[in-house]
């Protein structure tokens, strides 16, 4: 059977998929299901992500997907202090076949079960829908990572994994067939993996030296309505109401003093890049910029050059249309690209108007500023008020009025 990315599957449609040819589906009722193995090899490996859980007693950690960058984060099966993170159902499995993926050996490549990525959706009242996200591989050796226990000061421990998506091909098709095929005993290794992915033929080929060439990336100018942007985990929507209501009340007063928050989320967004923040500019004469960044790109002094980056910060709670973005858009000029981040949305409006006279400037909405920041505190243990202080220390040790081109000197 042929499946597309972000397909969305009833429960009874997910087991017929899962169950395939043989006899048995997969067990939703684990956290990490997985295929029994077969000729010493384990089929495929079941990452679900229940994002209506997440920090609840039964779902204490937060997984984090970035389809369109090709990764996710995804958190093991550890949910209490009377477990050792190597002792869970799933955690176990993986850490006995986690060597594969890192392995320089083809045949061990070869073994190496497919990482079959969903997240639970709802639709309208009805719940236990799984969207498809993708196929990849553990790029890296998982992180140990501790949290307190739900009603308790006990801290227990837990692997947090990240995965790499695979591009898929053609029209993004998924051939569960490959699946059932590693489910086959009369199958042997050499050609288990007839009807996988092309690049995951090519990764069994060429290992992890392959993984920017054939990891999932989605460009796409598609318009995202309003109600789209607005749609998100509750979690995010509490940092938003949080960052709204109660660190920065005051749209005037409260308003200056998100820039740096603005600017702290910028650099967050740019974390897989060489991001040098700047400064934040003085309120008279900031001609509609407020923060300065820099863009590196290159590894030496030679071959490198530099962009700057102009910040533009909203925090509002409505819209932001074409006009509110026009200011930072005529400081515009070769070398230098623009930032606009919002709590709320962008318009229809807006994009059009950006994507119509190709103006280089990334638009980051609630949604993603939300994501960017619970990602963060998912890695660092810190909590909202800590980001908005320090934060508060770094625009006082951080602003002035100097021209944007200095910040290449920096």
């Amino acid at each position: 059977m042929q499946i597309k990315l972000n397909q969305i599957f009833s429960t009874k449609e997910w087991e017929t998929l899962t169950k395939g040819r043989h006899k048995a589906p997969l067990n939703r009722f684990k956290g990490m299901p997985y295929f029994a193995e077969v000729n010493g090899r384990t089929p495929a490996i079941n990452f679900h992500i229940n994002s209506n859980k997440e920090g609840k007693e039964l779902t204490p950690w937060r997984d984090l997907i970035f389809q369109e960058d090709g990764s996710v984060t995804y958190n093991g099966d550890n949910k209490e202090a009377s477990k050792c993170a190597h002792e869970t159902f799933g955690n176990k499995q993986v850490l006995k076949i986690l060597h594969l993926y890192s392995s320089k050996n083809q045949f061990d490549r070869l073994s190496a079960p497919p990482i079959l990525v969903t997240q639970q959706v709802s639709i309208g009242k009805k719940t236990g829908y799984r969207r498809f996200i993708g196929v990849g591989i553990i790029n890296k050796s998982p992180q140990l990572v501790q949290q307190y226990e739900k009603y308790s000061n006990k801290v227990f421990s837990n692997y947090q994994y990240e995965i790499t998506l695979l591009k898929l091909s053609p029209n993004d098709n998924f051939d569960w067939n490959w699946v059932d095929d590693r489910r086959d005993s009369s199958i042997d290794l050499n050609h288990v993996n007839n009807k996988a992915p092309e690049s995951w033929r090519e990764w069994i080929k060429r290992g992890n030296e392959c993984l920017y060439k054939i990891q999932l990336k989605i460009r796409s100018y598609k318009l995202v309505s309003e109600s789209e942007q607005k749609q998100m985990p509750i979690n995010n929507k509490i940092i938003i109401a949080e960052l709204l209501k109660k660190h920065y009340p005051n749209p005037i007063k409260d308003g200056i003093r998100f820039e740096a928050m603005a600017s702290f989320i910028t650099s967050l967004f740019f974390e897989k890049n060489k991001y040098e923040r700047g400064w934040i500019t003085k309120g008279t004469g900031d001609r509609g910029v407020d923060f300065v960044g820099r863009l590196d790109i290159g590894d030496d002094d030679f071959s490198k050059t530099s962009i700057v980056v102009l910040g533009q910060s909203k925090r509002y709670s409505k819209s932001i249309s074409g006009e509110m973005v026009t200011r930072v858009a005529s400081r515009m000029t070769r070398g230098y690209i623009g930032v606009v981040v919002t709590l709320d949305t962008f318009t229809r409006q807006t994009q059009e108007e950006i994507k119509d006279d190709k103006l280089p400037i990334i638009l980051i909405n609630g949604k993603k500023a939300s994501e960017l920041l619970l990602n963060y505190m998912n890695k660092t243990k810190k909590d909202l008020k800590t980001l908005v202080i320090e934060q508060d220390k770094w625009a006082e040790e951080n602003t002035g009025d100097l021209h944007y081109d200095r910040i290449l000197n920096f």
